[in-house]
């Protein structure tokens, strides 16, 4: 099979709404670092079917999804009425700094052009909002530059290319945590479930080579983070 993971039934039965690696746990862990509080605005953007948004709200925040996908905003509005926006992650229908917090988890790697969709989140945020960001990761040095191949890796970055980054768009990071484990442990409960090595492997690194987990004879070292940054006052 070709195309991104998050788009196959297969996958999504295993991971489940949230579409990740660390699922609402790990969303809780980053919401707990940023230190938000109830009422707060808070945007999920990339928000996929709308899990972290409805996770969002049930927390007392203030939830926002936006996703450019019409099927997935359809079904997150299902979630969230009145609650989702459909639009791209580097053109935000918000006004400049009406939010305290977003996330982007497991979709900036994802975005045709993630230093726009950083930039944006940067100037809808308040002075001092937060900034969750939970997504894979190169950990072999080199930086991804193959989108269209449909490969989940294909725009994520090596650490210090992402944090150079979030300093160019005005982000100072908080927290970086490693959360590779919880990678590895999804791609083995895929395995366990049936899904095919052969297809696992080209879809998280773009190649014909090893996998998340492993499986194969090349390695790429794939890994997944969490970093929480805040807007650095102006």
């Amino acid at each position: 099979m070709s195309g991104p993971l998050y788009r196959r039934a297969d996958f999504r039965a295993v991971a489940g709404d949230a579409l990740r690696p660390g699922g609402l746990g790990l969303t809780a862990r980053g919401l707990d670092a940023a230190g938000f509080a109830p009422g707060d605005m808070v945007a999920d953007v990339g928000c996929g079917p709308g899990a972290s948004v409805e996770f969002l709200r049930q927390r007392g925040l203030r939830a926002l999804g936006v996703e450019a996908d019409p099927g997935f905003a359809a079904e997150a509005a299902g979630r969230v009425p009145g609650r989702v926006i459909v639009a791209r992650a580097g053109a935000l229908p918000l006004p400049d700094g009406v939010l305290d917090g977003a996330l982007c988890e497991c979709a900036l790697s994802a975005f045709a052009d993630s230093r726009a969709a950083l930039a944006e989140l940067t100037r809808v945020l308040a002075q001092g909002g937060r900034l969750v960001v939970a997504d894979l990761y190169r950990r072999d040095g080199a930086d991804g530059d193959g989108r269209a191949d449909g490969a989940c890796t294909a725009g994520a970055m090596t650490r210090e290319a992402f944090l150079a980054e979030l300093s160019r768009a005005g982000l100072a990071p908080i927290l970086f945590e490693d959360h590779s484990r919880l990678l590895a442990e999804l791609a083995g409960r895929l395995l366990f479930a049936g899904c095919d090595a052969a297809d696992l492997a080209p879809a998280l690194s773009g190649g014909a080579g090893g996998c998340a987990c492993g499986v194969g004879p090349r390695r790429p070292r794939p890994g997944y983070f969490l970093c929480v940054a805040v807007k650095e006052v102006s």
